[in-house]
């Protein structure tokens, strides 16, 4: 997903899957169920019309309450000391050597649906991943292998041909043929108006999707499309069987599961209460799973969460309260896994000092990030240092920071930055909403602080959900606050520059906020979308990395760890974000 969410300040709004996304702060008892309703993965309403690209205002606005309300512990004091750097972030967690009967689990948020061609989301997506598989799979370091289908590249990389597994069948023992895998990535590429289009970006480049054998499918492209290959290892290339779901066309709901070909099945959804997984006992690549079921919790708000957490009535969780790091360490284990997270200062569309690069600049140089990411993050971060996470970049070569932000020799060259941009006195309206957590607040507030101390007039300003929310409807989002910028925690669906490179470079991108065009970055981006050379590519998206960090479209502030407790009786999963796309509770089983 290539959007925003709020729950990464601490949690915040729920943003689109394939985009980058980012979770809505709830510290101060808000629902992040009704936040989900409300925001898509963008930023903007999470409605089929207004929803192109996954990260649409629900994935942002439930990021953004989820990382917000989770860091809202306070001062330094509740941070947690020995959170480490981001270079350490792990990817997987000890292997379980025992079988379990059943694992309780928490979710940030219930599912909406269980249709894995519309799921993007916290609570959907960590269900989807252990039920339906794609055509390829992604790894817990972010590596992409092969998943149902191995993969042949012809044609110069126009044309790529999938062949499925031999074995692979659907859990009502259908074979998964080439037919059931073009009819799903058309549904992706092509949704009906009852889906929201949340992957059909990812296939700009698609001309022809088609059965081309009982076990092969093949997609026909304009030109090479790196991107489109490692997307296939989402939901962008999951597969449900075709005549099911043409005879179930409402399937997705909890009476009607999608019939899908994962190592578990929905046994039970209860809405509001609970959502059960049972082990497939018949799965194509053999049963290893060692838990037996996983029941699913829907607990919100950060004192709820961390009681059942820390009574034993939960054994683990992903993103849990970051206000309870600290607690949770004595009674289990807390991860820190590598992510493809981050927290930014998001430019609006306003006419003000925000428009100016130079101001975008000084304000990444005068604030201290790292205090940031100790502070409103509860050490579950770490200062930013280049536009996009580290693990994001693979093997493009990053421009990065020598600083963490707030160093007097960075506050010095802000200082000089505001002068040469003309010291402006115009007001700069930094907007959070208070009932999303504490911890956006605290972000913004710092924020200003810093834009103070290098002369500039920044105010945090307090508005209501609503109004929130609806600086995530696009372009003119602002208006109804008056805002210069607002915080959002962004994530992607896999390690490629490109998925948000190509929001900045397109001025009339929804999740576009400021509207940021620069034709320089916009040239070598659309260049790098084309290339099939790997290397070739790799050195474009470099240049273009350059160019934006330059720029500025957005001010990285912290990249935020892929949180994971889990309690002394259980082990196994991934910590790394890849929980969203690969069957996590395969591995999840006794510690003993």
């Amino acid at each position: 997903m290539r959007g925003g969410s709020i729950r990464h300040l601490g949690r915040l709004p729920p943003s689109r899957a394939p985009r980058p996304r980012r979770r809505p702060g709830l510290s101060k008892g808000t629902s992040l169920m009704s936040l989900s309703f409300r925001l898509s993965h963008r930023t903007r309403p999470h409605t089929p019309s207004g929803t192109q690209r996954w990260r649409t205002v629900q994935v942002a606005a439930v990021t953004a309450a989820l990382g917000l309300a989770t860091a809202c512990g306070g001062g330094p004091e509740s941070a947690q000391k020995d959170a480490p750097g981001s270079q350490d972030w792990a990817t997987t967690t000890p292997r379980a050597t025992g079988n379990l009967d059943t694992a309780n689990w928490n979710l940030i948020l219930e599912p909406t649906t269980l249709d894995p061609q519309q799921a993007s989301n916290y609570g959907v997506n960590d269900v989807l991943s252990n039920m339906c598989e794609s055509l390829q799979t992604l790894n817990p370091d972010f590596s992409i292998s092969d998943g149902l289908a191995s993969l042949k590249v012809e044609n110069r990389g126009k044309r790529l041909v999938y062949s499925i597994d031999a074995k692979a069948h659907f859990w009502n023992g259908q074979p998964v043929t080439g037919a059931d895998a073009a009819y799903s990535l058309t549904r992706a590429w092509h949704p009906s108006a009852q889906q929201a289009p949340i992957y059909n970006q990812y296939f700009a480049a698609v001309t022809a999707i088609k059965a081309t054998g009982p076990r092969e499918v093949t997609v026909d492209l304009q030109h090479p499309d790196l991107l489109f290959q490692k997307m296939m290892a989402t939901f962008a290339g999951s597969v449900v069987e075709a005549r099911y779901s043409k005879a179930h066309p409402d399937f997705g709901k909890p009476s009607v599961p999608p019939m899908c070909s994962g190592p578990y099945t929905l046994k039970s959804w209860k809405t509001g209460s609970k959502l059960t997984l049972e082990r497939n006992q018949d799965y194509w690549r053999g049963v290893t799973a060692k838990t037996r079921q996983v029941v699913f919790s829907f607990l919100q708000g950060d004192s709820s969460q961390t009681r059942a957490l820390t009574g034993g009535a939960i054994q683990g969780m992903y993103q849990p309260p970051t206000s309870a790091l600290s607690r949770l360490g004595e009674h289990g284990k807390v991860y820190y896994g590598k992510s493809l997270l981050s927290f930014y200062l998001v430019p609006t569309a306003k006419t003000g000092p925000l428009q100016d690069p130079r101001i975008r600049q000084a304000l990444f140089l005068a604030l201290n990030r790292t205090a940031v990411a100790r502070t409103a993050f509860g050490g579950a971060a770490a200062a930013s240092r280049s536009m996009l996470p580290a693990d994001v970049y693979g093997p493009v070569k990053a421009t990065k920071s020598d600083g963490t932000g707030g160093s007097p020799d960075e506050i010095a060259q802000a200082k000089r930055l505001v002068k040469e941009a003309g010291s402006p006195t115009t007001k700069i309206v930094l907007a959070g909403a208070p009932a999303i957590s504490d911890s956006l607040t605290q972000s913004l507030q710092a924020i200003a602080e810093a834009a103070r101390k290098i002369g500039l007039n920044a105010t945090y300003k307090p508005v209501t959900l609503g109004q929130f929310y609806d600086l995530f409807s696009g372009p003119q989002g602002w208006r109804s606050t008056g805002s210069d910028a607002f915080g959002s925690q962004w994530n992607l669906p896999v390690a490629d520059p490109q998925a948000q490179f190509s929001v900045w470079a397109n001025p009339k991108d929804p999740t576009n906020y400021s509207q940021f065009t620069d034709g320089t970055a916009s040239k070598l981006i659309r260049q790098a979308a084309a290339e099939g050379d790997t290397a070739k590519r790799d050195e474009l998206l470099a240049r273009a990395d350059r160019r934006l960090f330059d720029r500025l479209p957005w001010v990285p502030v912290v990249d935020v760890a892929n949180v994971l407790y889990l309690d002394n009786s259980v082990t196994g999963p991934p910590a790394s974000f890849v929980n969203w796309y690969s069957p996590w509770a395969q591995q999840l089983g006794a510690s003993k």
